[in-house]
C-alpha cells in the first residue's frame, strides 16, 4: 500500500464526519440555543405579565428585543460565534438574579445562578478566562442573594398562589435543563469536531516525515519500518516476501540532456506506476536517486518478477514527448524473497546484487537469481 492511498483513506473518514460541525451545522446549533432563549423569555413575560410584575416585564422585553439582535448577529459572524453564547449566560444572570431579588427563593430562579457555572465551560471559546469571570459573577451573586434573602425578608412581591408557584418552579426546571443539555451537546460536538481535525493533522505530519514529496511514496525511514510490519504480521516464521529494488536506466543522460525539470517528470511518471500498479498489501518507495524499492507481503519470487514484468511493459508502451524530441524510458530490477528471520538489511543487499548484475546484463529487465 503506498502512503497516498491509506492518506486518502483516512482523509475521507475526516471529511464525512466535518459536517458534524461545519459552519452551516455551527450557525444552525446557536440558531436553536438562541431562539429556545427567545421563546423561554416571550414565556417569561406572559407570566409575569400575568402576575403584575412590572420589572421583570420590562426586563423580558429587553431580553426578548436582546435574543432577536444575536439571532441577527449569528448570521453575520463568522468566528467566534461563542461570544454570543457568553453573552446569554450574562443575561440568564441578570434575569436569575433580578427574578430572585424580586420573588424570593421559592419559583427557584437561582438555581439559573448555579447551572450557568457548567454551562459556561461547556462553551469552547477562545478567550479561556470568560468562564472564570462568569463564574466569579455568578457565585458571587449566588452569594449575595443567600446573605440577603431569608424567610424574614420582605419581598417586594409576594406570590402566595402555590400553583403559580409550582408551575414557575417547573418552568425554570424545564428550561435549566434544556440549557445543561444544549451546552453539552455542543461541547460534544465541537470536542468530536476537533479529535477527527486532531487525526487529520497527525495524518499529515506523520505524511510529511514519511513520504518522498515529489513522488508521493514512502521515504526510506518509512519503508523500512513497513518492512519490519510485515515481517512481525508474518502468518508464520517460514512465510516469504518479497522484495525488489529497480533503477531507472541512463537516468543521469536524460538529466544532462533534458533537464532535471524532465528527469523529475520521468520519476513522477515511474512512482504512478507504481502507486497503480503494486498489489493492495504491497509498499512502494523511492529508495533514494532513481533508485525505487518494493515489497509484497506473503508473496513468491514469481510474485514480484510479474509486478516488475507490468512496470516494463508500461514503460516500454510510453513514449515521453519533449517539443521536438521523443525518448523513452527503462528500467532494471533486482528481486529476492526473504523470511521474517532474515536480517533486512541482506535480503535488500541481496536484491541490489541483482540489480546490478541486471544492470551488466543489458538492462532493461528483472533478475531473480544469483
Amino acid at each position: 500500500m503506498t502512503f497516498r492511498k491509506s492518506s486518502e483513506i483516512l482523509r475521507e473518514f475526516v471529511e464525512d464526519h466535518q459536517h458534524l460541525f461545519d459552519k452551516t451545522h455551527e450557525k444552525a446549533i446557536y440558531f436553536v440555543g438562541l431562539i429556545c432563549c427567545l421563546c423561554a423569555h416571550i414565556s417569561y413575560f406572559i407570566i409575569f405579565y400575568m402576575l403584575h410584575i412590572k420589572e421583570m416585564m420590562y426586563f423580558n422585553i429587553g431580553s426578548i428585543a436582546f435574543y432577536i439582535l444575536t439571532l441577527i448577529l449569528n448570521t453575520i459572524i463568522k468566528n467566534e460565534k461563542s461570544i454570543l453564547v457568553y453573552l446569554a449566560d450574562l443575561e440568564i444572570i441578570a434575569h436569575a438574579f433580578m427574578a430572585t431579588k424580586l420573588l424570593g427563593w421559592q419559583p427557584d430562579f437561582g438555581m439559573f445562578l448555579l447551572l450557568i457555572i457548567p454551562a459556561t465551560f461547556l462553551t469552547q471559546g477562545k478567550r479561556f478566562y470568560i468562564p472564570f469571570i462568569v463564574t466569579f459573577l455568578s457565585m458571587g451573586l449566588y452569594l449575595y442573594l443567600k446573605i440577603t434573602i431569608t424567610d424574614e425578608t420582605v419581598l417586594k412581591y409576594n406570590v402566595d398562589d402555590t400553583g403559580i408557584i409550582r408551575a414557575l418552579h417547573l418552568t425554570n426546571v424545564v428550561i435549566c435543563g434544556f440549557v445543561l443539555l444544549f451546552s453539552s451537546t455542543n461541547f460534544m460536538l465541537q470536542r468530536e469536531y476537533m479529535e477527527f481535525k486532531l487525526v487529520d493533522q497527525r495524518e499529515t505530519f506523520k505524511r510529511l516525515a514519511s513520504i518522498d514529496p515529489l513522488t508521493q511514496l514512502y521515504n526510506r525511514r518509512a519503508m523500512n519500518e513497513n518492512i519490519r510490519t510485515i515481517r512481525r504480521e508474518s502468518k508464520t516464521p517460514s512465510t516469504s516476501y518479497v522484495i525488489g529494488i529497480g533503477d531507472i536506466d541512463n537516468f543521469k543522460r536524460i538529466n544532462d540532456t533534458y533537464g532535471h525539470d524532465i528527469g523529475d517528470k520521468v520519476l513522477v511518471y515511474v512512482a504512478n506506476l507504481f502507486i497503480s500498479l503494486i498489489p493492495e498489501e504491497g509498499y512502494a518507495a523511492r529508495w533514494g536517486g532513481e533508485e525505487f524499492l518494493f515489497v509484497i507481503p506473503d508473496a513468491r519470487i514469481k510474485d514480484g518478477v510479474d509486478f516488475t514484468e507490468k512496470i516494463h511493459k508500461s514503460l516500454r508502451a510510453h513514449v515521453f514527448e519533449i517539443e521536438d524530441c521523443e525518448f523513452g524510458v527503462t528500467m532494471t530490477f533486482g528481486v529476492n524473497t526473504g523470511i521474517p528471520t532474515d536480517k533486512i538489511d541482506s535480503v535488500i543487499t541481496k536484491a541490489d546484487k541483482r540489480l546490478y548484475k541486471g544492470k551488466n546484463n543489458g538492462k532493461n529487465h528483472t533478475e531473480f537469481t544469483d
